[in-house]
C-alpha cells in the first residue's frame, strides 16, 4: 500500500509536487537565515554572540542542516528530471511557441537553478565550512566581512551579488508556480499569494545581496568616512 502511494512521485506530477513543497521550503529557510545574517549590520559585538549561541545548540543545528540538505538534493534532483524530461518531450514547433509564451523567469529557471547551485557549493566550502573549525568566538563578524573566505574577497563577493540577483528571477516564477502546481491558480488567495510573493522574490534577496554590498563593495562604508 505505501509502496503504491509512493509511485506517485515517479510521475510527473508527483515530482512537480516534490519541487513545488521543498521549494516552499526553502523559502522559509531563506526568511530565518536572512534575519539571523542581518543581525552583522548591528556590529561585530552582536554577530558575534550570534553565531556563539547558534555554537551551543550544535547538535539541533546539525540535525536542521541535514533536514535542509535532503530538501535541497529533491528539490535539484527533480527538477532536473522534469526539465530533462520537457526538452525531450517538446517538437521544435510547440518549443518555439512555448520560448515566445513562457516568461523571461520561467524561461531560464534551470540557468538560475545552476548558478545558485555553484553559489550554495562555494558558500558551504567557504564560510560554512571555515566556521566549523573556528574556536575564538570573536573573530565570526571579520571572517565574514574581510577575509579572503568572506567578502573580502571580491571573488565570492560578485559571485554573491550575482546569485542574489539571479535568486529574485528564480523565486519570482518558482514561488507562484509552487502554489500554481498545489491547485492554488484562481482561487481568492491568489491575489494574497501574488502579494506575498514579493517579500520572497524581492525583498530576501535584496537583503542578502545588501550585505555582500555593503561589506564586499563598500568596505563596510569605510571608504565613505
Amino acid at each position: 500500500m505505501l509502496s503504491k502511494s509512493l509511485d506517485i512521485f515517479s510521475t510527473t506530477i508527483g515530482k512537480k509536487l516534490l519541487v513545488a513543497v521543498t521549494g516552499l521550503l526553502v523559502c522559509l529557510f531563506l526568511v530565518f537565515h536572512l534575519l539571523n545574517n542581518l543581525i552583522i549590520f548591528t556590529g561585530p559585538e552582536n554577530f558575534n554572540q550570534l553565531v556563539a549561541a547558534l555554537e551551543k545548540i550544535k547538535p539541533l543545528i546539525r540535525v536542521m542542516e541535514f533536514l535542509l540538505l535532503i530538501i535541497f538534493i529533491t528539490h535539484i534532483y527533480n527538477s532536473i528530471l522534469l526539465t530533462v524530461n520537457s526538452k525531450k518531450s517538446r517538437s521544435t514547433d510547440y518549443e518555439k511557441f512555448s520560448n515566445k509564451s513562457s516568461s523571461i523567469y520561467s524561461r531560464t529557471m534551470f540557468l538560475s537553478g545552476s548558478i545558485l547551485l555553484i553559489f550554495i557549493i562555494t558558500h558551504l566550502s567557504t564560510i560554512w565550512f571555515n566556521f566549523q573549525n573556528i574556536d575564538d568566538h570573536d573573530i565570526y563578524y571579520y571572517f565574514v566581512t574581510e577575509s579572503i573566505y568572506g567578502f573580502g574577497n571580491i571573488f565570492i563577493t560578485i559571485l554573491y551579488l550575482v546569485s542574489m540577483f539571479l535568486l529574485g528571477f528564480h523565486l519570482r516564477h518558482g514561488f507562484q508556480s509552487a502554489f500554481k502546481t498545489l491547485g492554488v491558480e484562481n482561487s481568492k488567495f491568489e491575489k494574497l499569494i501574488n502579494a506575498v510573493s514579493v517579500l520572497f522574490w524581492f525583498f530576501i534577496p535584496l537583503g542578502f545581496f545588501s550585505i555582500a554590498f555593503w561589506f564586499g563593495i563598500l568596505d563596510g562604508g569605510k571608504w565613505l568616512h
